[in-house]
């Protein structure tokens, strides 16, 4: 082979690499690696995130708060959980929001999403912020008024999992508003086309589902759990909270840590008020 054959070898190679790398850790975020890249990679961009977003105020006052409070109407106060909830762009837009008056509990895995999270929100005394994994969530069923989880579920180890354990925390009757990546190809086995999507929802449990426009990549989508049910309305975390061994369980706030009543595990508040259950489980 001559040196210009060696030398196109290597191009490509090398271009072949770099697109390569492109794809596992920017397109897919680092999904394809493992949950602990993924995580790695979002603490990286932890203090960057926002900016590279570029989220809108009046953008997710339109799309997120708005339609949210008009779908449960006439109900202002309900109990909300928000998966992935990153550095709290969705419990910053209802707190804005003057018709919401209910509670937020927001999860994550990235500790330095949450810590800017924490800091972003600090001041608001109806938000709480938890890291734990979004398969094992410690929560009782039926126990949310709303359940989202945006841009996030092609990135979780399995969304599948994801999905079931938000509508199961989820009461009857309640809102589930999630997102559905449209750019189905560059994430084999993570995301659905439109159709199969709104079918496995239906197969889970919810009814009414509803996909509409949300951004380029995106579509929201919404849905009610199949049901009636009273509102749970925006209770404290001391009445949800659970051991995530045994969800019959309570945990018990303590000093500077909640401590589960019947088998002492522990998961520590850091200064900035977001609780660490993930410390006590295995998330890798």
């Amino acid at each position: 082979m001559t040196d210009w054959g060696t030398l196109l070898l290597a191009a490509f190679a090398a271009v072949g690499l770099i697109a390569l790398a492109w794809w596992l850790f920017y397109e897919t975020e680092g999904v394809y690696l493992g949950r602990g890249m993924v995580i790695w990679l979002y603490d990286l961009y932890a203090n960057r995130y926002d900016h590279i977003k570029q989220f809108s105020d009046v953008f997710d006052r339109a799309y997120l708060a708005e339609p949210i409070m008009d779908m449960i109407a006439p109900h202002q106060s309900p109990l909300v959980l928000d998966i992935a909830t990153g550095t709290g762009r969705l419990p910053l837009t209802l707190l804005n929001d003057a018709q919401f008056q209910g509670r937020i509990v927001g999860i994550d895995l990235s500790g330095r999403m949450l810590n800017n999270a924490a800091q972003k929100l600090n001041g608001f005394d109806r938000v709480t912020f938890i890291r734990v994994p979004a398969e094992t969530l410690p929560f009782e069923n039926d126990t949310f008024d709303i359940v989202t989880c945006l841009e996030a579920l092609e990135f979780m180890e399995n969304p599948q999992a994801v999905v079931r354990e938000a509508i199961r925390v989820l009461r009857p009757g309640g809102l589930l508003l999630t997102t559905n990546r449209v750019s189905i190809r560059l994430m084999p086995g993570k995301t659905w086309k439109s159709e199969q999507f709104a079918e496995l929802l239906i197969d889970m449990g919810l009814e009414a589902v509803e996909i509409d426009f949300w951004q380029v990549d995106y579509q929201r989508v919404w849905a009610l759990k199949t049901g009636e049910s009273l509102p749970t309305g925006a209770r404290p975390l001391a009445e949800i909270l659970r051991c995530p061994g045994d969800l019959s369980k309570p945990m018990i706030a303590g000093e500077g840590e909640w401590i589960c009543s019947d088998c002492d595990l522990r998961a520590p508040v850091a200064a900035n008020g977001v609780i660490d259950l993930a410390i006590t489980l295995k998330t890798s």
